[in-house]
């Protein structure tokens, strides 16, 4: 094991305080960076252990924490989570992520880290990247309740069972957003209590970082009243377009039933039957069935029964 794995990991320097990132938990690098940094082998372990909420956990020399992304797919009507691995130290924060694609965070943070020198902060850096994280949670409520808006349309012009199956596959994903979100705060909450000079002076960010993700999980609570409401909309429209169906079929079958009647006696097997030998007996037959029906029609609408 070379010194270059842990240096190709260095993407900011300044004035002693080192940011390093990883993109391959699995490779050497973590791995020389723990035995360079001090980190503990539990939190190797969790970084290589992907798909966990977040957490904070408190080790000699260190903090490791672990937060989440959160993202919406609008095809499948699902949230997925991302996660970053930090470890923070006095003169060093590295950020673990696994996965194909650089990561938007490292991205978003590393011109700022290169441009203005109070970066060079574990409480600073962490935070900054912690927001840029949290500040993802609203847009993607946003992107819940635009699909909401799309569904309650819907609804109204015609309620399908796909409709339904949305409903239901929105309810999970703000499930898992509250779910994942309540984590979040909670780590944070216990950055709001750390007593390093490097996260007290960080404190109200740390604070404005928090009050981001209750005000995005009381929005999720708010989506997911509306959703309930949304699905009682959609029951009630369905039984009433169902309704609707029967009172069209009961309609006609009680508009059929003098025609079977009509039919039915002149069709009974006995001599001498009303127009039975008249030639236009058929027609007399038609007639009665059609005022009888037109009669019955017009008594039902009378009383608003169709």
């Amino acid at each position: 094991m070379t010194d270059s794995a842990a240096a190709s990991c260095l993407i900011g320097e300044r004035n002693g305080f080192c940011w390093y990132h990883v993109d391959d938990p699995k490779g050497p690098a973590l791995d020389e960076l723990a035995a360079q940094l001090g980190l503990h082998e539990l939190a190797i372990e969790d970084c290589r252990n992907h798909r966990q909420r977040a957490k904070l956990e408190e080790y000699d020399g260190h903090l490791f924490v672990i937060f989440n992304s959160i993202h919406f797919n609008p095809e499948k009507q699902e949230c997925w989570f991302g996660e970053i691995d930090f470890f923070v130290g006095k003169n060093f924060l590295v950020s673990v992520r696994e996965g194909p694609t650089p990561s938007r965070t490292v991205a978003a943070v590393l011109p700022k880290f290169r441009s203005d020198p109070t970066m060079a902060h574990p409480g600073r850096l962490f935070q900054s990247m912690l927001d840029f994280m949290a500040d993802q949670y609203l847009p993607v409520l946003d992107t819940v309740e635009d699909r909401i808006e799309q569904i309650e349309e819907q609804i109204l012009e015609n309620p399908t069972p796909r409709l339904l199956a949305d409903i239901f596959a929105l309810r999970r994903a703000l499930i898992d957003f509250r779910r994942v979100a309540l984590a979040g705060r909670e780590a944070i909450n216990h950055l709001l209590y750390r007593t390093e000079p490097w996260f007290r002076s960080q404190q109200p960010y740390f604070r404005n970082i928090y009050d981001h993700i209750v005000r995005a999980l009381d929005f999720a609570e708010t989506y997911r009243d509306i959703l309930t409401g949304v699905l009682d909309v959609h029951l009630s429209a369905t039984a009433n377009h169902t309704n609707e169906i029967m009172k069209s079929l009961t309609f006609w079958a009680t508009i059929a039933i003098p025609f079977l009647l009509i039919t039915g006696f002149f069709g009974m097997n006995f001599p001498n039957l009303p127009w039975l030998e008249s030639s236009l007996g058929w027609m007399y037959a038609l007639l009665t069935m059609i005022a009888v029906g037109v009669a019955m029609g017009v008594y039902f609408k009378y009383r608003g029964w169709f």
